[in-house]
């Protein structure tokens, strides 16, 4: 019945996951609702969130496949022998992994759950459930691996910047490196498996039996928090909510945030002991000047993109029910986007830092290609002379 319908479809808190947050007993409430300022301010997000919706799975779809087109370039030419030789590229080349992994789940999750969306069925197969969580834990671990190997990065160049003899430079560890992360990350994502369960959609509406007359809900599942999780006003739950913000988002971000910084300054006291003992001034100083913007660029992308996440991950945790329900529902779908475009800022950076690599994939894709043209027009000549 579509009254029936349209009602479910309200009592729905998540649509965009196909999830169900319950209310948690004694739960902190972050906004006063009696107040104008705040309700105007809520207002204005919910209505820039039902405004971008629209355009979100058309943008995601977009960047995910010009990212994975983009990402496989970039694998290729950091795995060529010219620069696989520095573990910086292999760093580089196993976040582009990450990124390509990531993003061609999201792609998968796009089709199925945003393009082919069906508003009056309310749930999926069993199947697709099961794909949902894997995508959402995969993702969550694989884009947190990224950040760790980015933190391992500006180590590296850290201590590496004025040791060009340091072990760090041409280390073969990154196999060691990676495995350990990736463990490291994986255990504490299967949290999210821990407080999750997949249950049948009558099983949710059971107490609704008068909205939901003549609705089938056979063979159809929806993704719930376990009873377990929260018992005791949501400690589990909250207690994973904490572990996940603390360890996936703020912690890389500080870390980042103060490798970049030390670097900098490095980078401002070589150039300035060189100014002196060279008196070389004019082209030494737009080398050191590049690089600088390049690593204002890099953290200024990472800071716009993560520390967002990173915040409302935290407040989550302490506004569980008030953050989800006001904030998340409503840019959710941004915060998805901003982690999308970190998966693709490597390459252009890479790009515009280093010549090697230009040098590379030039040699790769564009001579390659100027000789395919060469040959091409060879072959006709020949043909148009054979003709004449």
């Amino acid at each position: 019945q579509p009254e029936n319908a349209a009602c479910l479809a309200a009592l729905f808190c998540d649509r965009r996951a196909d999830v169900k947050y319950p209310m948690c007993e004694n739960d902190n409430y972050l906004f006063d609702l009696e107040d104008n300022d705040t309700k105007r301010f809520l207002g204005r997000l919910e209505a820039f969130g039902q405004g971008y919706t629209v355009y979100h799975r058309w943008i995601c779809a977009f960047v995910c496949s010009f990212g994975i087109l983009l990402n496989c370039l970039h694998i290729i030419v950091l795995t060529r022998n010219p620069m696989r030789v520095y573990i910086i590229n292999n760093i580089l080349s196993v976040i582009a992994v990450c990124d390509v992994t990531t993003m061609v789940s999201y792609l998968i999750y796009l089709i199925k759950f945003k393009f082919q969306e069906d508003e009056t069925v309310f749930g999926h197969s069993y199947f697709w459930l099961v794909f949902l969580l894997a995508h959402v834990v995969s993702s969550i671990a694989l884009h947190t691996v990224s950040l760790y190997l980015s933190v391992i990065m500006a180590f590296i160049r850290w201590n590496a910047l004025d040791r060009l003899d340091s072990k760090w430079v041409k280390s073969r560890s990154i196999g060691s490196i990676f495995f350990v992360t990736f463990l490291f990350v994986m255990l504490i994502s299967v949290s999210n498996l821990a407080v999750h369960d997949i249950v049948p959609t009558k099983d949710i509406f059971r107490h609704l039996q008068n909205l939901t007359q003549g609705i089938n809900f056979d063979d159809l599942y929806t993704v719930s928090l376990r009873s377990l999780a929260l018992d005791n006003d949501c400690v589990i739950f909250k207690s994973q909510l904490w572990l996940t913000g603390i360890f996936f988002k703020v912690i890389p971000c500080m870390l980042l945030l103060w490798f970049t910084v030390a670097l900098m300054i490095k980078l401002y006291e070589m150039s300035r002991k060189r100014r002196l003992l060279r008196r070389d001034d004019t082209r030494k100083k737009n080398a050191v000047d590049k690089t600088t913007v390049m690593l204002i660029i890099m953290l200024t992308v990472f800071l716009f993109t993560e520390l967002p996440q990173g915040a409302i991950a935290i407040l989550n945790a302490v506004y569980t029910t008030d953050v989800h329900v006001n904030v998340y529902l409503h840019i959710g779908e941004l915060l998805d986007l901003l982690s999308l475009v970190n998966c693709n800022v490597g390459f252009v950076l890479y790009c515009c830092m280093s010549s090697r690599y230009r040098h590379t994939f030039r040699s790769l894709f564009l001579t390659r290609l100027e000789n395919t043209k060469s040959n091409r027009k060879d072959v006709i000549s020949a043909f148009h002379n054979l003709l004449s």
